[in-house]
């Protein structure tokens, strides 16, 4: 904790710098998404226009996270509860993207018909 009036200053001076560096990496953003200088592969949004912007996104996170919520003067313990949470946030976006890759696939549902059975019923003859 700052405790005299010099660690004071210092640490609004780091504050101020850290939330201007958001606004710059926010301003960049739109601009990555608006200007057409700035437009990285194919015309318009695409992969490239993507991992730009979750890679800025992904700095202003982790600003955010080691001064504003102080996690870098935390012990090592905190460091994997927030691993942790990082991994398994990760798993469950995973996890949607898998789901489209599942192999049994519904054509009918668009049309509002009921699904083939996956069993043939059997005659009771």
């Amino acid at each position: 904790m700052a405790d005299s009036v010099e660690d004071i200053k210092k640490s609004a001076r780091l504050y101020l710098m850290i939330g201007a560096a958001l606004f710059v990496g926010t301003v960049l953003t739109v601009m990555v998404a608006t200007v057409p200088a700035l437009d990285f592969g194919g015309h318009g949004f695409d992969k490239a226009d993507m991992i730009l912007g979750l890679a800025i996104a992904t700095t202003k996170a982790t600003l955010v996270a080691l001064i504003f919520m102080h996690l870098n003067h935390e012990k090592v313990w905190v460091y994997w509860l927030f691993g942790f949470g990082l991994f398994f946030g990760v798993a469950m976006v995973a996890l949607i993207f898998l789901a489209k890759g599942d192999p049994i696939h519904y054509d009918n549902f668009s049309t509002g018909t009921d699904p083939a059975p996956l069993v043939e019923p059997v005659d009771s003859d």
